[in-house]
């Protein structure tokens, strides 16, 4: 990625993607066929909606591991210092953009102020603030990826028309021309993007354009937000009628920006989410996710640091299509909720890529043009909703299909009972004629409103009716479980007797209203009226806001009941409240993914190969770099399918490269979540296959560190907290030199070890209408006396939630120190800088475990 070219260069047209084609006409409403034009090719992707307004908060916040496979073509954040919200600053930002290939961060300069609407002390005081603001943000060593956006929803806030629209309109092109020539004066090489209205106004876009053009005062970027589940509908005509004004004023084609889009309902939902990012991709729009919810969450698709949802997998592999976008012709142009798609044909790999996906039930997806061959093997994965914070594993391969296109490409895929959550991504390679066989294991799905409910009530959750609700399965939850006989009872059929995990979809915001404070709640289990288990739940950002908690029951085959309750006849009274959205039933496993090399991301000019034995061959500084997943902490086997000598690294979470002597089978610690694994070549080609990890995680070979084991000194004290392992937390920590909490461990060989510190955190700051304003608490990690990390850990939602961070340490055989603080002192935004996080125990165990 490049950010955009600085002013006084040599300035590059934007157009979309298929100018010059001729269109292909739209399928009608009723078809179900999603249409393919290999032949058709466009120019490189743009992944214009990976952007997101406030989705970093810090740099770290989200994890590297999350980041590092996003193509961030944008991110909105506020000014450096500015005060609207605790974080989110631009040159935190412009070094997460920088550090991982992004491209540039679009800062709305009004955050500056703390309040909202925002402080309207009069143009002239602001460009003062202005002045104040501005050299912050050059003085950064990347502000070549700087855009400036002086005004945000100005006919919301300061020129609000009401019914003078002609007055607000004049105030506004005023300030604006003011405020453009200010920034030039003092940034004379950052572009400025404007107007940046909440909606396309064709009136307003016109009378704006016009005085710009005349006033010498054009945006080098053209913004609007598209916040309403109609903007599905209607951004094509506004992007048209915006190009077409250009044309006729005789503008150069700008770069439009989008740096506010969708609701709750879309994000974390990949079926939503591919709607958004095939309308913004057909006219390279950059486009950033709104920000209804808390900061660092890039929103609402990355649950914790280093831990991904359905969302973030969607974003994921949207950013891993590469070579040139195909013309995809839906089966509705312009309509709500409506199945659509992106597509990509790289020659220089040999592949083709299709990622569709906001349809339900079956569907034909026609391809044209395909140049892969007469033989074709094509892969079909779901990328499942999980809930906003229900962790999720990489997409699963649920069909595997040998096409043989005719002489012009053309071939058809069908896809049966489609699940508009859901988005799919279709892999097309040269094949063999044979196709392998893809056992796809029985899944069912009960919803809670269609269960028997007792003392509760069923809620309507997010529409397009109701886009500000959080997505639910079927579209309603079941809440107000908080009286004694309050139960949720399903009837369930599975295909034979056995063990079956059983994943809860929930929310929880329990106690937060309290004096206790939030924390997990719980209720009974129970199957086949047998005895209770206690399930409990970590708190959820909001009611909506769905995680997912995962565990084991025995069924018998046919009908079994299970149910969820808030008390039980032998076990009494559960603590809380949660509001269920539904359960969903397979059977248990040990976890199993393999990673394909063709379609891992690659570093360096590596050769691709197909047929029986297809993989990447890469040698010297080349990399085969696999994004894997864990559903939990713990050792992993990994094997790697390579010919040739190689070495393994694990590219840590922080910034760490750990190089191992490649073997075939390794095991190794991994955190849960997202984990980087590169395999190179140690001398000559190493052929990559593909990488297989097998394990459910479980540290009962780590070494464990009781908070009541660590040596406190300064404010760092033990505290009492039920939702600790042991009872207690350590509290304290930082605010100041000697307040710290030392770890003594022992380890039986030098080398990397993985440290999981399982923290809690929820300081906050300041009330808005609905973001949530949390804050990361900083931890500085010293080994042995040698600084380690200095890390940002993001809020876990309450006091009594421990959440796991990872880190790699590097321990000499023996004893060893680890000491934790912050010398920092509190700012006026919280303790950003001074106490750390409170800690419920530690684990560690060797990054390689050596049989």
């Amino acid at each position: 990625m490049h950010p955009l070219l600085r002013r006084g260069l040599a300035a590059t047209a934007v157009t979309g993607l298929l100018t010059g084609l001729a269109a292909v006409p739209a399928q009608g409403q009723d078809a179900t066929v999603l249409a393919v034009d290999f032949g058709r090719l466009g120019g490189a992707p743009a992944y214009g909606a990976v952007g997101s307004l406030y989705g970093i908060s810090e740099n770290g916040v989200p994890g590297d591991n999350l980041l590092d496979s996003l193509y961030m073509s944008s991110m909105a954040p506020k000014p450096t210092g500015g005060t609207q919200h605790p974080n989110g600053d631009a040159n935190d930002v412009l070094a997460a953009l920088a550090e991982h290939d992004g491209g540039d961060a679009f800062v709305n300069l009004q955050d500056w102020y703390p309040d909202w609407p925002y402080q309207n002390d009069g143009i002239y005081a602001y460009l003062a603030e202005v002045e104040e603001m501005v050299p912050i943000m050059e003085a950064s060593e990347h502000a070549d990826r700087l855009v400036y956006v002086p005004f945000n929803e100005p006919n919301w806030i300061w020129y609000g028309r009401g019914g003078d629209y002609d007055g607000a309109l004049a105030r506004y092109l005023h300030d604006w021309d003011l405020a453009f020539e200010r920034l030039r004066e003092i940034a004379p090489d950052t572009p400025i993007a404007g107007p940046n209205e909440s909606h396309y106004d064709a009136r307003f876009m016109r009378d704006f354009m016009e005085h710009v053009v005349e006033a010498g005062t054009v945006p080098d970027v053209v913004t609007w937000h598209e916040l309403s589940p109609d903007s599905l509908r209607y951004y094509a005509d506004n992007e048209a009628n915006y190009r077409a004004l250009e044309a006729e004023l005789g503008v150069e084609p700008r770069q439009i920006n989008i740096n506010e889009y969708g609701n709750n309902r879309d994000f974390g939902m990949p079926g939503q989410m591919i709607q958004w990012a095939a309308m913004f991709e057909d006219t390279d729009a950059l486009a950033d996710m709104a920000y209804w919810t808390a900061a660092g969450g890039l929103s609402g698709n990355a649950p914790q640091t280093n831990v991904p949802n359905g969302g973030w997998w969607f974003l994921k592999t949207y950013s891993q299509m590469t070579g040139q976008t195909a013309l995809v012709t839906p089966p509705q142009d312009n309509a709500v909720d409506t199945l659509q798609g992106i597509a990509t044909y790289d020659e220089a790999k040999d592949q083709a890529q299709i990622l569709l996906g906001g349809g339900a039930g079956d569907t034909t997806v026609d391809l044209q043009g395909l140049e892969l061959g007469r033989k074709v093997t094509a892969t079909v994965h779901e990328i499942a909703w999980t809930g906003n914070e229900g962790s999720s594993p990489a997409p699963q391969a649920v069909d595997q299909i040998a096409l043989r296109p005719d002489r012009d490409g053309d071939a058809s895929i069908a896809l049966d009972d489609l699940d508009p959550m859901s988005a799919y991504w279709i892999t097309l390679t040269p094949g063999t004629g044979r196709a392998d066989t893809v056992e796809v294991p029985f899944h069912g799905t009960w919803e809670a409103e269609d269960a028997a409910v007792t003392a509760g009530a069923v809620y309507n959750e997010g529409s397009a009716a109701n886009p500000f609700g959080f997505p639910a399965s079927g579209g309603k939850s079941v809440g107000s479980l908080n009286r004694a006989d309050s139960r949720v009872e399903f009837t369930v059929d599975v295909p034979e007797a056995g063990a079956y995990d059983l994943t809860v979809t929930y929310g929880n915001t329990y106690g937060r209203d309290l004096a206790q404070g939030a924390s997990p709640t719980e209720q009974f289990l129970t199957v086949n009226g047998g005895e209770a288990a206690t399930v409990t739940y970590p708190s959820t950002m909001q009611w909506g806001s769905r995680g997912q908690v995962h565990l084991q029951v025995e069924l018998e085959a046919g009908a079994n009941t299970i149910a969820l309750a808030k008390s039980d006849p032998e076990a009494g009274t559960a603590y809380g409240e949660a509001g269920i959205d539904k359960i969903d039933l397979a059977p248990s496993a040990v976890d199993t993914h393999t990673y394909p090399a063709v379609f891992a991301r690659t570093e360096g000019d590596a050769d691709y190969q197909y047929g029986h034995r297809e993989g990447v061959k890469v040698n010297g500084d080349e990399q085969v770099v696999f994004d894997v997943y864990a559903p939990a902490d713990g050792y992993y086997e990994v094997t790697a399918d390579t010919d040739g000598k190689g070495e393994l690294t694990v590219l840590g979470p922080h910034g760490e490269n750990i190089a191992f002597g490649l073997e075939e089978e390794q095991t190794l610690a991994l955190h849960e979540g997202v984990n980087r694994i590169a395999l190179s070549a140690e001398r000559g080609t190493l052929h990559v296959h593909d990488l297989t990890v097998t394990g459910d995680g479980g540290t009962e070979d780590f070494t464990r560190i009781a908070a009541a084991d660590a040596e406190l000194s300064g404010t760092a004290a033990l505290t009492e907290n039920t939702w600790a392992g042991d009872d207690v937390a350590i509290t304290g920590v930082g605010g100041g030199e000697g307040n710290t909490a030392t770890l003594h461990v022992s380890a039986d060989e030098a080398g990397p070890h993985l440290l999981l510190v399982h923290y809690a955190n929820d300081e906050r700051t300041g009330g808005h209408a609905y973001n949530t304003n949390i804050i990361s608490r900083y931890a500085e990690f010293t080994v042995n006396g040698e600084t380690a990390a200095a890390v940002p850990m993001r809020g876990t939602w309450s006091w009594n939630d421990f959440w796991s961070y990872p880190l790699i340490v590097d321990l000499e055989a023996g004893t060893n120190t680890i000491e934790i603080g912050n010398a920092g002192l509190r700012t006026d935004i919280g303790d950003r800088e001074g106490r750390t996080a409170d800690f419920d125990h530690f684990e560690l165990a060797p990054l390689l475990n050596q049989p």
